[in-house]
């Protein structure tokens, strides 16, 4: 069975929608039989049952999969694996790799996968082993500061921005742990008009982190401006006005991600308070299937929908509700 259509709404009283099998459904033949499932939540925490379901039967192993895995399922057993193997995922200099390097191989680990992986975790709450993550850590400065070299493929729109752009992440990795300055800001043109979405959230929260950066307060409401210049709204899907520049698949961006990234920059913020319930409808507006396009997309939907629970579905939900469709009723 497939999810062929998923609606999400909140109960405020009654709902009524219509429904109907598809013309070319299959009929219906014992176990394989499809029909409509109605679930109940009170919150949005916990993943939405599509999305664990995207998570449970995902087949694909590498580093930053089997990290998405355990930190969108929030299974502690799959993250103590992986923590307990992780050093064999690092190259010599410290930066990780997608799969354990083989025998004879030299290999180069990405610095856009070491700096997801330190965001991700401390987004999530779960701690990275000491030494790996040390390693890592030391890895993204050496990078930032240009003792270590990386080189990536981009597309040619892309090269000019290309390393900015993953400077960026690296430095909002390092700022989650303490170790940014802002003196690593040097090495980089300041040019957020320039940037895709997703640089331009690192940038925010960059910023909201590190003292010391000039106009620091000028530079936020820039930041915060340009984010909100370049969100519209198709019905009540979130869109980027940059949404096909932002697509930067590469460097595991995209605006499915960006949704969910954004939600978890501005949560915080006072100024962004009303519009945080907007943008976590229009984030989950974007799903297909009951789910976000891609792995890094569904983790940090995830990450984003618990941390919007945590501040706006703390009270407990009481009450019936009934499901009526034809003759059959159902009351929870």
């Amino acid at each position: 069975l497939r999810v062929g259509q998923a609606t999400l709404q909140q109960l405020e009283g009654s709902l009524t929608l219509p429904v109907v099998p598809p013309a070319d459904a299959l009929p219906a033949t014992g176990a394989k039989a499809g029909g409509l499932q109605i679930g109940l939540q009170p919150s949005l925490a916990g993943a939405l049952p599509g999305i664990r379901r995207f998570f449970e039967t995902y087949p694909f192993t590498c580093l930053e999969q089997q990290s998405s895995r355990a930190l969108a399922l929030a299974d502690p057993k799959a993250w103590a694996q992986l923590g307990n193997a992780l050093n064999g995922y690092l190259d010599s200099d410290g930066l990780a790799l997608y799969y354990p390097p083989r025998e004879g191989d030299a290999p180069r680990g990405s610095d856009r996968l070491t700096a997801h992986l330190i965001a991700a975790a401390h987004e999530a709450g779960q701690a990275l082993p000491d030494a790996p993550r040390e390693r890592m850590l030391q890895a993204l400065g050496a990078f930032v500061e240009g003792r270590l070299q990386r080189s990536g493929w981009s597309p040619a729109s892309a090269r000019g921005l290309d390393l900015d752009v993953r400077k960026l992440a690296a430095i909002e990795a390092l700022s989650r742990h303490g170790r940014a300055s802002a003196r690593q800001l040097q090495s980089i043109t300041i040019a957020p008009n320039l940037w895709p979405t997703g640089a331009v959230i690192d940038w925010l929260r960059i910023l909201k982190r590190l003292d010391g950066i000039p106009n620091r307060e000028q530079r936020l409401q820039e930041a915060a401006t340009l984010l909100r210049a370049r969100l519209t709204y198709a019905g009540t899907t979130l869109k980027f006005s940059t949404e096909d520049a932002d697509f930067w698949w590469w460097q595991m961006d995209s605006g499915d991600a960006n949704a969910a990234r954004l939600i978890l920059a501005v949560a915080d913020d006072p100024a962004w308070r009303d519009e945080l319930p907007r943008l976590v409808t229009g984030a989950l507006g974007r799903q297909q299937r009951a789910a976000w396009l891609t792995t890094t997309a569904n983790l940090w939907g995830v990450l984003a929908l618990n941390r919007f629970a945590a501040l706006f579905e703390s009270q407990p939900v009481a009450g019936r509700t009934q499901a009526t469709l034809g003759g059959a009723t159902a009351t929870h």
